[in-house]
């Protein structure tokens, strides 16, 4: 059935103008951003009276529904700016669309009496549970709760008997903020900014409908019951969402690209111009071409998982793993092309006022990322393409 909800080119091309029209603010924080360790109130404020909070929050709370690939286009614009604000919107829009994959009473607890709600997590399997009435009281720390300062819900990967027979499984589980202690205990080298901090929490009661096994994101659409719902929720998580996390690669090594060339048209060494020397035209043009396959990669990828969702066709097991091949892919090529374009920077690259060293330390932050690793996601795609078992839920 067509989708009625989901935003126009015009609405989505409007957020991307106006995450476009804040890169010179968010540049101009970026250094401050670092220093505080979480993104400033300013930059939330900014960000909130853009609109860019709303990305793909469900359109039946004023939210934008972005497809997946326009989303991804606007969350790697806001990277070119700042790499942790980029990260940090890539996560609360990821986070937009897990919910909208939960029983529909889960999103009416986050957004019915406030649609500005900010959504973190803390996705590592973890915590201890109790089965009480109605739901389960679940207690734990856990770990890398990116823009957790200023979320208002979080989610939780929590390990819940929901599985065949009783078994123990992962599940997500939605807690309000009230129930949370932040731990500040985020000292990092790259995307410091994101304030992805360590959570504590003490007997947080969460209702059934605000929990989801790993396998039902996993699954799609279909396997949730949610044939009737807009595409964008039907997606399966790992093979999709997860582009939210990749794409501020593209914003970082495409703005330093930029940088990076016009310094060097306008540098002089010894009575040269730089701009002559071919090995630096080289390095300019590898940079490039990474940059521009890693976008089409993830162009395609995503214009083809949300075709297919409009189609009512679930994606089939090569194309799943494809994806997640082409999530780490694109970091890995953004990763190479900032390399070579750092180092053609030569010892003005490393003075800590020079904003370009923070593109390079985010860069090597971001492709740590488990959800990111390319060993995982090669491995995963090569034994699916042999005829093998995954051996992975990240498929």
């Amino acid at each position: 059935m067509p989708d009625t909800t989901a935003a126009t080119p015009a609405a989505a091309s409007e957020l991307k103008s106006r995450a476009a029209a804040l890169e010179t603010t968010l540049a101009a924080r970026a250094a401050a951003t670092e220093q505080l360790r979480r993104l400033p109130d300013e930059t939330i404020a900014d960000l909130k009276e853009a609109g860019l909070h709303r990305i793909c929050q469900p359109a039946r709370f004023g939210g934008a529904e972005v497809p997946l690939d326009m989303a991804c286009d606007i969350v790697a614009t806001l990277a070119r700016g700042c790499s942790s604000t980029g990260w940090v919107a890539g996560v609360y829009t990821d986070h937009q669309i897990l919910i909208g994959m939960f029983d529909p009473r889960a999103a009416d607890d986050v957004w019915g009496d406030n649609p500005d709600a900010l959504v973190s997590a803390g996705f590592t399997p973890g915590g201890k549970n109790e089965r009480v009435e109605g739901g389960w009281r679940i207690s734990g720390s856990w770990e890398w709760s990116s823009g957790c300062d200023h979320a208002d819900w979080l989610i939780l990967g929590c390990l819940l008997p929901t599985g065949a027979d009783g078994a123990i499984e992962p599940n997500y589980c939605v807690v309000a903020c009230d129930d949370v202690v932040i731990e500040d205990n985020w000292h990092v080298m790259g995307l410091a900014g994101t304030g992805s901090k360590n959570l504590h929490v003490e007997s947080a009661f969460v209702p059934d409908h605000r929990a989801l096994p790993f396998r039902m994101a996993g699954a799609g659409g279909a396997a949730r019951g949610q044939t009737d719902a807009p595409a964008l929720f039907r997606l399966p998580h790992p093979p999709c969402v997860p582009f939210m996390l990749a794409v501020p690669a593209l914003g970082i090594a495409e703005s330093l690209l930029d940088a990076v060339t016009e310094q060097m048209a306008g540098r002089s060494s010894r009575g040269v111009r730089v701009a002559e020397h071919q090995t630096l035209q080289v390095h300019i043009a590898e940079a490039a071409a990474l940059i521009d396959a890693a976008r089409l990669l993830m162009q395609r990828d995503t214009g083809e998982a949300m075709a297919a969702m409009h189609a009512g066709r679930e994606l089939g097991d090569l194309e799943r793993v494809r994806n997640r091949r082409d999530q780490a892919y694109l970091v890995r090529e953004c990763r190479a092309a900032v390399d070579r374009l750092f180092t053609t920077l030569g010892g003005q690259g490393i003075f800590l006022d020079n904003a370009l060293q923070r593109k390079f330390r985010d860069m090597h932050a971001m492709s740590g990322h488990f959800a990111l690793n390319w060993d995982v996601a090669a491995t995963t795609y090569g034994r699916v393409a042999l005829g093998l078992d995954p051996q992975t839920h990240l498929k």
